[in-house]
């Protein structure tokens, strides 16, 4: 690619110096500059040795001097790269003939350009002795103008290429074609041409068919119709016809080029101008075009979407509405009127709504609707219509109010779902629920009366068995003998333990009949706890116990129960003896404390089973209610004690320490 690049700069070279009348070095006609800039343009900067060896190659055939080819081509190559990298940099490259303002900065940009080569050229010459001094002007301006407007109508040639009219297109239009060529032809023969004698001259003729061109075929086919007037101007010029002809050709050629130039820059931003009007019309169609299906698809969407609305509308039992204040105007979807059983586009109103709702509920939803109003807030409730045909539905509306610009309520929105086989199967639902509750209930019930009364059996069968044991000893001893006294105490023991399982299932019964009370009176709490701690010290002696009290010493203003309260602090340190380690301790404390005191009951045994705490007051509830469990007892001591407890106004509470062990703590008022 690149030698070809140089072999046709070395023609147009040779063919543009056969018009160097000025100086054999210097042709008013160059436009080996074009093809350079258009060159570097289209294949990058890196073909700038193309364009050097082309240029040494015609000044070297032309002058024979080494030193001059090689600094005349210097300032050749130096021109070509500085025109293609200032348009590069600031008239958009390739794109440059896009624009007016792009095309007028190139044709600055190869201007100035120009300079360099002209000014290296025209020093070589005259400095080599290649021309004279005096005539350095003529020839500078030969070469700067020469390769300006090489340049300007060169350079478009190439870059547009790729952008020239299609054979098909042109095909298409091929007989105006045929007559824009015809035009092209008359027009420069008649402005060029020796006949007739004695006419006329009109150059500017020419520029009505070059905006033909311009405004019909576009820039590259106007570019080419401007070298092709060159091509007939300068030959032309050259046989003496012409508007520029004059004494010396040089001068001629310089005016010629001069036109042409400023010919071809104008015609080069029309063209550049209705190119990019087409191009902005050709993206305003296909934008036009593309927003039509666009629109097109999105009003197919819309209507898909606002059909797959309806269906889940319908699915869901959901409708929505609009109520314009201003009209009092309600709006309903096709489900809404279904829902309420209205025939659709059935003029709707505030009270038309007021007059389907159920008559319970009309208020409620008026106030409702009201406040919204007023509050203009969001707003939700449950209510029931009833349709046309009487049946009555449940409706669940959520709503909202929009309001202008000084916060004037003007419309209302929302929706509204029939929930009516939601609430019914709620309502079955809850009632299922119930039942099973009352089932799980009875059920549990049933369980803790058998577990109860197995517990009871055992627990009323073991001192009993064991008092008809030692009856039987007794009846075989002699009275006088030693271990008659031993099976009395038995006996004794073994009733008194039946009677207070005796008292303690009369006790349930009467609190569950509301029948136990309490006779208060004056009492010492110290004494009473005192009394209850030597009732059970027999029984902490036999697990190595130790039994502690921290009694508040001062007398406390006490009304109670002392029996009760006396049963009350023997069921807690009972309790505590039976599940307290053996060989622990069993504390008792007490404290005044805002008109109240504070008695606690704790043990170091393993404490109560986190799960269980909850119930520990329950009756007949225990954490083990095997008949072969490790403690005895009927579980509902602890239960008769806090209901002992409320009747004098107090409370109790259980607990387990932190250290391991349990905590019963009773509150009673002083």
């Amino acid at each position: 690619m690149f030698v070809l690049l140089a072999a046709v700069y070395i023609v147009a070279g040779r063919l543009s110096l056969l018009l160097a009348f000025a100086n054999a070095n210097a042709s008013p006609v160059w436009p080996p500059t074009g093809l350079a800039i258009g060159a570097l343009l289209v294949l990058g900067l890196r073909a700038w040795p193309a364009i050097a060896v082309g240029a040494f190659i015609v000044n070297l055939t032309n002058s024979g001097d080494v030193v001059a080819a090689f600094l005349i081509a210097v300032g050749n190559t130096l021109e070509a790269v500085a025109a293609a990298w200032l348009t590069l940099r600031y008239a958009r490259g390739r794109a440059a003939f896009n624009s007016t303002r792009n095309v007028l900065r190139f044709v600055a940009i190869s201007a100035n350009a120009s300079t360099i080569a002209a000014s290296i050229g025209t020093v070589t010459v005259v400095g080599i002795g290649l021309g004279p001094a005096a005539d350095a002007g003529n020839i500078w301006l030969t070469w700067w103008l020469g390769d300006t407007v090489g340049a300007t109508t060169m350079a478009p040639l190439i870059v547009l290429w790729e952008r020239r009219p299609l054979l098909s297109d042109v095909s298409i239009r091929i007989g105006e074609m045929a007559a824009l060529i015809a035009a092209l032809g008359l027009a420069s023969f008649a402005v060029f041409s020796p006949w007739p004698p004695g006419r006329p001259d009109y150059p500017f003729i020419l520029i009505p068919v070059l905006l033909w061109s311009a405004f019909r075929f576009g820039a590259w086919i106007t570019a080419l119709g401007s070298a092709f007037i060159v091509v007939i101007a300068v030959d032309g010029t050259l046989r003496g016809s012409g508007p520029f002809r004059h004494e010396s050709p040089n001068e001629s050629l310089l005016l010629l080029q001069a036109f042409v130039g400023l010919t071809t820059t104008m015609m080069l931003s029309v063209a550049a101008e209705v190119s990019r009007r087409r191009s902005v019309e050709r993206d305003l169609r296909m934008l036009n075009e593309r927003l039509e299906r666009k629109v097109a698809s999105r009003t197919d969407e819309l209507q898909k979407a606002n059909e797959r609305l309806i269906q889940a509308q319908e699915v869901a039992h959901m409708g929505s509405w609009e109520w314009d204040v201003g009209a009092n105007r309600v709006w309903w979807s096709d489900e809404m009127y279904r829902i309420y059983g209205i025939a659709a586009g059935t003029f709707i109103g505030y009270e038309t709504f007021l007059e389907h709702v159920h008559p319970d509920d009309r208020s409620i939803a008026h106030e409702i609707v009201s406040r919204a109003m007023m509050d203009t807030r969001p707003f939700t409730f449950d209510h029931r219509i009833v349709r046309p045909d009487g049946t009555v539905r449940v409706i669940h509306a959520n709503g909202r109010v929009i309001c202008d610009a000084v916060s004037h309520p003007i419309r209302m929105v929302g929706t509204g779902v029939d929930i009516t086989e939601r609430k019914e199967a709620e309502e079955a639902r809850a009632q299922l629920i119930h039942e099973q509750a009352r089932r799980q209930e009875a059920e549990e019930t049933s369980r803790a009366k058998d577990q109860f009364l197995a517990v009871l059996s055992h627990e009323l069968r073991t001192p009993l068995n064991a008092a008809l044991g030692w009856a039987h000893m007794l009846r075989e001893l002699p009275r006088d003998a030693p271990a008659t006294r031993h099976a009395v105490d038995a006996i004794y023991r073994n009733m008194l333990i039946q009677s207070r399982l005796v008292s303690d299932i009369v006790d349930v019964s009467r609190i569950t009949k509301g029948a136990l009370t309490v006779e208060k009176a004056p009492v010492d709490l110290a004494a009473i706890i005192e009394s209850a701690m030597e009732m059970v010290r027999e029984s902490a002696r036999a697990r190595n116990i130790a039994l502690e009290t921290c009694v508040a010493g001062d007398r406390v203003a006490l009304l109670g129960d002392a029996k009760r309260l006396e049963q009350v602090f023997w069921n807690l340190l009972s309790n505590g003896i039976r599940f307290g380690r053996e060989g622990g301790f069993v504390r008792v404390a007490s404290t005044v404390e805002n008109g109240a005191i504070r008695v606690t009951v704790e043990d170091d045994g393993p404490g109560i089973d986190p799960a269980f705490l909850p119930h520990v007051f329950e009756p007949f509830r225990q954490a083990d209610a095997s008949p072969r469990r490790a403690h005895d007892g009927l579980g509902l001591g602890l239960s008769i004690a806090r209901h002992l407890v409320e009747l004098h106004g107090g409370n109790m509470s259980a607990a387990n320490r932190p250290g391991g062990g349990a905590v019963l703590t009773v509150i009673l008022p002083t």
